[in-house]
């Protein structure tokens, strides 16, 4: 599919998608190519519009911006806003570009090779497609984040030349969940919270420590049955302790869940040890 004629995209309106918005205002960012590309996504968090008055606003799900902020009604147009204003919102990225296909992110590139905007949707049209666009690399262009730091928690940096990108993704294509930068979190992490729980357990004896996390992992193993209804006989809640005290020891795989499959079935003599199959 190719971009979507200008007129596609909404002007000024009052209701979205059975939202009322604060006042009047045009669509922009995610709201504006869910609405234009019809996308049956969960809607983000906060939405996006633009608004007549010359004051940024939040109200009801809605952040109103002023005039000098709205964008180009455009697919690229819309794209920049959003990943400018609004973050990265993978589910309603995957969507779209299933949407417009290859040739209009194509032209996009084509049109602005280097880009930070343009480069960053390459990266991620690729990234979450798992297909290589009819693209050479990248040879010009400072290198950029693909989440902005300043909106999301980001991973630690990769160099992606092809784009000229810096990959700081925190996951895959499969499973990245992405966290929105707030002042309580920021508050939190200037807490330091790791170095004020070391100094609370420097001055407890390892016998202690010991004592208490074995008797934190019987209780919430206990706890876990109970939730299901269950009363396992005491070994095998000490079995799912035991495997609950291996989290994080060894990277998870097939081999790795099959391993703490055994440990908390123990006798697995009249038992099929591996992933079900059925219902």
């Amino acid at each position: 599919m190719t971009e979507l004629s200008e007129h596609r995209f909404s002007g000024p309106v009052t209701v979205f998608q059975d939202m009322r918005l604060p006042e009047t205002a045009i669509p922009a960012g995610y709201s504006a190519l869910i609405d234009a590309y019809k996308l049956a996504v969960p809607l983000p968090r906060i939405l996006s519009a633009t608004g007549e008055h010359h004051r940024i606003t939040e109200q009801d799900g809605w952040r109103i911006m002023t005039p000098r902020h709205a964008p180009q009604p455009t697919l690229e147009g819309h794209l920049t806003f959003a990943l400018k204003y609004e973050g990265l919102d993978l589910a309603v990225l995957k969507r779209l570009f299933l949407e417009t296909g290859p040739a209009a992110i194509e032209a996009l590139v084509r049109k602005s090779p280097t880009g930070s905007y343009a480069r960053r949707i390459w990266f991620l049209y690729e990234w979450l497609n798992g297909t290589r666009l009819d693209l050479p690399d990248a040879t010009a262009g400072r290198y950029v984040p693909v989440v902005d730091p300043g909106l999301q928690w980001a991973a630690q940096e990769k160099t992606a030349p092809r784009y000229r990108v810096k990959d700081n993704l925190p996951g895959t294509p499969d499973f990245c969940p992405l966290v929105f930068r707030t002042e309580v979190l920021d508050q939190f992490t200037g807490l330091d919270l790791p170095r004020r729980a070391q100094d609370i357990i420097a001055g407890v004896s390892r016998d202690l420590l010991a004592r208490t996390a074995a008797f934190l992992l019987l209780k919430d193993s206990r706890s876990s049955y109970a939730i299901e209804g269950e009363l396992p006989p005491q070994d095998r809640i000490q079995r799912w302790g035991r495997a609950i005290g291996e989290a994080g020891r060894q990277p998870l795989d097939r081999d790795e869940l099959l391993r703490l499959q055994r440990i908390v079935l123990g006798d697995a003599r009249f038992v099929k040890l591996g992933f079900r199959l059925e219902g």
